[in-house]
């Protein structure tokens, strides 16, 4: 784990809305724009459990999650990482985030994968600025 990626390892300094300016319609162009939206790894064409599905959805699809939240960090702050922040079972568990979960879940066709992207990073700022009130 690369604890800056990480959001257990964020500080109120590091997520503070009022620190961060954020317009969250621009948030699916930007999205876009990043380079591992190039990037997203396919599915392979075959059932879950096997070997490569395995492989893909931790391995190439983690390095991809991983790749995403390093961009957007770079793009908006590293407040960004939260976004990955899943309710139950996903990359980072026990957060406020339901768009995201993991990259066996999230990680789907490239069209639907940055629409979850982008949805999460918007439900995350939302809360961020719900805390804040």
């Amino acid at each position: 784990m690369i604890a800056e990626l990480a959001p257990p390892f964020l500080t109120w300094d590091d997520v503070d809305p009022a620190c961060h300016p954020f317009d969250s319609s621009s948030v699916p162009q930007v999205v876009r724009s990043l380079g591992p939206a190039d990037r997203i790894p396919g599915r392979p064409g075959i059932p879950d459990g096997a070997p490569a599905t395995s492989d893909r959805n931790w391995r190439k699809g983690g390095l991809w999650a991983d790749a995403m939240a390093s961009a957007l960090a770079e793009h908006y702050g590293r407040w960004t990482v939260g976004r990955r922040w899943a309710h139950d079972e996903g990359d980072f568990d026990g957060g406020p985030v339901g768009n995201w979960c993991c990259p066996s879940h999230s990680i789907t066709t490239p069209e639907e994968t940055l629409a979850r992207v982008t949805a999460a990073l918007c439900e995350w700022r939302a809360w961020l600025e719900r805390s804040s009130a």
